[in-house]
């Protein structure tokens, strides 16, 4: 797979899109390392995020046992719901758009494992059977249908949310009902950390930027998987705002020079200063505003 940073961009879209097209499941290009959402499937990787995460809400707002916690985007793991029952989570909601987790019932064990060693014991009543027990146990709610399962939760249920490199791949469309959604569940004094990749997700450039709105989020491009909705950070932001969230960047990675020339743009984003285009990558804290319309 090292070879691949040898492959051109626009080679490698069109691979993925024949291979994305193809009769067989996610399971299956998952198994050969084809397409993958995340890697938390490893114990020690999911605890390592979860801590990330719950470290930097923490450092704005305490969070003790019995707070509720909402992870956008979990991928192929279920993992992190235990190290957040581990933390203290009373409930946990672990939202995706499919059902891309695996169920290893050893895995969740080694994590449990993993964090008795760390002094935090899952509050575990009894000897459960199956991985499935084991979640309504521990009140882990794993919910894969996208935005609509935001719908699921109820108003205000939710202390603390965060995700890695997901809100990327959010839709453009779902995305103001998305922060909308968001903007329902979280309690009132509720904290958000999100990491958000605005690289192409094919070359670490910005090539996606190439093609036209038609082209890329018609059903032949979005449903392929290196779809990202190429928001701009100015405009992710300014949903989130308009959803009823005060933000603030904790971290950005910039290009030194703009990535892509700009007689290659699609003309969607001609009109748009440099700046748009010079940040790859942002850490994005998000608080409930006190006035919020949803």
């Amino acid at each position: 797979m090292g070879l691949m940073k040898y492959v051109p961009w626009w080679m490698k879209v069109v691979v993925k899109l024949i291979l994305s097209k193809l009769p067989f499941s996610y399971r299956f290009w998952q198994r050969i390392g084809i397409f993958r959402h995340g890697q938390t499937d490893d114990p020690e990787r999911a605890i390592r995020t979860f801590e990330k995460y719950f470290k930097k809400a923490s450092e704005h707002r305490k969070l003790g046992d019995g707070f509720t916690c909402l992870e956008l985007g979990p991928g192929d793991s279920l993992l992190t719901g235990g190290v957040a029952s581990a933390f203290g989570a009373k409930a946990v909601w672990l939202v995706d758009a499919g059902p891309f987790a695996n169920t290893n019932t050893g895995d969740f064990n080694e994590v449990i494992h993993k964090m008795q060693n760390k002094g935090r014991k899952l509050p575990l009543l009894s000897n459960a059977n199956s991985l499935s027990e084991t979640l309504v146990e521990l009140n882990i709610h794993y919910l894969t249908n996208g935005t609509d399962s935001l719908k699921e939760i109820p108003e205000g249920a939710v202390d603390f949310f965060w995700s890695q490199v997901v809100l990327e791949h959010v839709s453009k469309a779902d995305f103001p009902e998305f922060v909308r959604q968001l903007r329902r569940v979280a309690s009132p004094d509720a904290i958000g950390v999100h990491s958000i990749d605005f690289r192409d997700h094919l070359s670490g450039g910005l090539n996606n930027l190439r093609f036209t709105d038609k082209i890329w989020e018609g059903a032949f491009f979005n449903g392929a998987g290196f779809y990202t909705n190429r928001l701009r950070p100015r405009e992710i932001i300014q949903l989130f705002q308009h959803a009823g969230f005060a933000t603030e960047i904790l971290s950005e990675t910039r290009w030194e020079n703009m990535p892509i020339e700009r007689r290659s743009l699609a003309p969607e984003f001609n009109s748009m200063p440099d700046e748009d285009f010079m940040v790859a990558e942002i850490e994005l804290l998000v608080r409930p505003t006190e006035l919020a319309e949803y």
